[in-house]
């Protein structure tokens, strides 16, 4: 995914679908030759790894046809334009300066700049209150608070892609509450603070396991840091809009998602595809089947799971997540305000909370970023968004808040029970690829940063090439 929030937000490829019941048979459809497509493979889900995949199977001489619930491609990747030529990034802001980035870019023809905060100047606020706080992060100290933490964790470089790739028996370390590592290891407050900046979407970060915080926060997301982020110049959005020309607008189906998913071990996969604006249906024959949305329950549904794949699958957990644009605030213009509870340990605050409202570096506008239990609606969280701001009336000169933009990227933050990792759960999980001609990537399988993401992609399509 990219970088979220102070911050950098991160993006990652998930979209849930839309079920049409009861199930119908092929043979009952009756499809006609123009309703029919046959491609190599087809792709659920055009957000940041769908859309990865495509280009690289594309690249590689396959056909695709790629089956996207929205309008564009990009999932999480949101930017807003404003008339004068000013954008902001709400999702997705930016990426590791690293080579599989590079390249990536430079295979779109996408100019990227470095991407820097709008503004250091920064207050601390309990947003449960509207009161100012004691600061309990010096964003002076990050380089400081980041070398530090990253020596605490560097004995799990075994973690470092990404990748669930646990030792068996898994060390109890891992799976211990992160607050837990807080006091064996003595971390310094100011890296405590710079790590929730990053790894808030866990929700409760202090009790969640230390192995999903480091898929968050990790040694490859500390390196990333300390070299510094980059950013398409002309907004994220402008990588997807160059990535329709590279897959080709006649193999992307947008606003469309499966209604209906055969898999069979010799002749490949077919799925009835449902465009929810046209009412149209179309029949995709593939010889392979590649998953890149968040493969829960409810997004399955179109599939007729065996035993070993339900089993597992419905065991994840997640957060809900929104990002959004809010202006009129009257906060002054350049100025970050950070969330701070000081009645929770260390001053964290717990679900649901925003993260902070950043200043991107357009007059008048905020970004929000916030993390909620997995019920949480998106009325709930406009709710929740502007009566946070109207209490802070009296530390600022609060106006008439108002959401222009706001981005349901639920489910986000993938996890299962301990007792589950203990028991080899990713093992099990990473052994689903290649099985009934279904393959799989997104941040079910590997941590939710695109860059992270996109090298993984890499590594499942030469396996599908095989």
């Amino acid at each position: 995914m990219g970088l979220r929030s102070v911050g950098f937000w991160l993006l990652a490829t998930a979209v849930p679908l839309v079920l049409s019941a009861p199930r119908a048979s092929e043979s009952d459809l009756h499809f006609q030759p123009e309703d029919i497509v046959t491609r190599d493979v087809c792709i659920l889900g055009g957000g940041s790894t769908g859309t990865y995949a495509a280009i690289r199977l594309r690249d590689k001489g396959q056909d695709v046809a790629v089956v996207e619930p929205k309008d564009r491609l990009g999932g999480h990747a949101e930017t807003e334009y404003f008339a004068d030529g000013q954008y902001m990034n709400y999702g997705v802001r930016g990426f590791f300066n690293d080579q599989v980035t590079r390249d990536y870019l430079a295979r779109l023809d996408v100019d990227y700049k470095p991407l820097l905060p709008a503004t250091l100047a920064t207050d601390y606020v309990n947003f449960k209150t509207g009161q100012v706080v004691p600061p309990s992060f010096n964003i002076l100290t990050t380089v400081v608070a980041a070398t530090l933490y990253r020596l605490s964790i560097e004995k799990f470089d075994y973690l470092k892609d990404g990748l669930y790739n646990l030792p068996e028996p898994v060390p109890d370390e891992l799976l211990q509450p992160f607050g837990e590592f807080v006091k064996s290891h003595l971390l310094h407050e100011n890296a405590l603070g710079l790590v929730f900046l990053f790894a808030s979407s866990t929700g409760n970060m202090l009790e969640m396991p230390l192995l999903y915080v480091l898929q968050t926060f990790g040694i490859a997301h500390v390196d990333a840091l300390l070299t510094g982020y980059i950013t398409p110049t002309d907004g994220v959005a402008a990588l997807y809009r160059k990535a329709v020309d590279a897959i080709g607008r006649e193999n992307i189906m947008f606003e469309s998602t499966a209604a209906e998913v055969t898999r069979t071990s010799d002749s490949g996969v077919s799925i009835v595809v449902h465009n929810h604006s046209t009412g149209r249906r179309t029949l995709v024959k593939a010889k392979k089947l590649l998953v890149a949305f968040p493969p829960t329950m409810a997004n399955m549904r179109p599939f007729e799971l065996d035993s070993a794949e339900a089993e597992l699958l419905q065991k994840f957990h997640w957060q809900s997540y929104f990002g959004a644009i809010v202006n009129n605030t009257g906060i002054p213009t350049g100025r970050n305000v950070v969330n701070r509870d000081p009645f929770e340990p260390y001053s964290l605050p717990v679900p649901p909370f925003q993260v902070q409202l950043t200043d991107a570096g357009v007059p008048g506008y905020l970004l929000s970023k916030l993390v909620a239990d997995a019920d949480f609606t998106a009325q709930d969280a406009r709710d929740f968004i502007l009566s946070s701001i109207h209490r802070m009336n009296g530390t600022y000169p609060i106006e008439e808040p108002e959401i222009t933009a706001l981005a349901d990227h639920t489910p986000l933050s993938m996890t299962v029970p301990v007792e589950d990792v203990r028991a080899g759960f990713y093992r099990k999980l990473y052994a689903l690829q290649g099985q009934h001609n279904t393959w799989y990537t997104g941040y079910a399988f590997c941590s939710d940063m695109s860059s992270l993401l996109w090298a993984y992609a890499d590594t499942i399509v030469d396996r599908m090439m095989a």
